[in-house]
């Protein structure tokens, strides 16, 4: 009578288990709760980003654990562009050339091309504020020509405003010119105080700048 008992209890507990696989990890992704695939992403920075050091990526492995990957980037980015983390086809496989075809044969460059390569970058705005101080500004700077002495300079504000005053004992009415969209300087305010003026320059974002002296006047480059 034991025996028979022992079987029976045998028995039900193999047909409880029957549809277990024991070869089956109990944790293993659902397929069903699987996302759409990805195609991209928009990525947009705040205007204090200068450079991008790494992205981390989490997901989810086939076992269902959650997982990290750190891709190292150290680029310096524009938070002014929109950046995208998109998928990409899988490249075709290209045949290995002929080292002799792909090569070409060493040239002297031209004097057309020797021309090309050479930069000018015209300014944006430009234009005499007084008599004693006019201004250019460019995509990243601003030249200031002006043969007064800085007394001081500081920044301000989010989205930044550079202050910079002058010494000069003089007096005139305050000039608020508005620049164009295609660089960072959306505005000029120039006004006069006692024993000095004051340049004002407003930016649309958060900046640092380095100030650069020569014969005549101060660049102001923005980092």
């Amino acid at each position: 009578m034991k025996t028979n008992n022992l079987f029976f209890i045998f028995l039900l507990c193999l047909s409880l288990n029957a549809d277990q696989n024991p070869f089956i990890s109990t944790q293993s992704i659902d397929q069903n709760a699987i996302a759409p695939e990805f195609d991209k992403s928009e990525i947009r920075f705040n205007s204090d980003a200068r450079v991008l050091k790494s992205i981390q990526l989490e997901y989810i492995a086939l076992d269902g654990s959650t997982k990290t990957l750190v891709v190292d980037i150290n680029k310096s980015i524009d938070w002014h562009n929109l950046y995208l983390l998109s998928k990409a086809s899988k490249p075709n496989s290209t045949a290995v050339l002929d080292v002799s075809v792909t090569i070409p044969e060493k040239t002297l460059p031209s004097e057309a091309e020797l021309n090309s390569s050479t930069e000018f970058q015209f300014p944006e705005n430009n234009g005499k504020l007084e008599e004693f101080i006019s201004f250019a500004n460019f995509n990243n700077y601003i030249k200031i020509n002006t043969q007064d002495e800085m007394i001081s300079d500081f920044i301000v504000g989010n989205p930044s405003k550079i202050v910079l005053d002058f010494k000069r004992d003089t007096a005139f009415n305050t000039k608020n010119i508005k620049l164009g969209s295609n660089t960072p300087f959306t505005r000029i305010i120039l006004g006069s105080h006692k024993g000095y003026y004051r340049l004002v320059i407003y930016m649309d974002g958060k900046y640092n700048y380095r100030l650069e002296k020569d014969a005549s006047g101060y660049t102001l480059h923005l980092l």
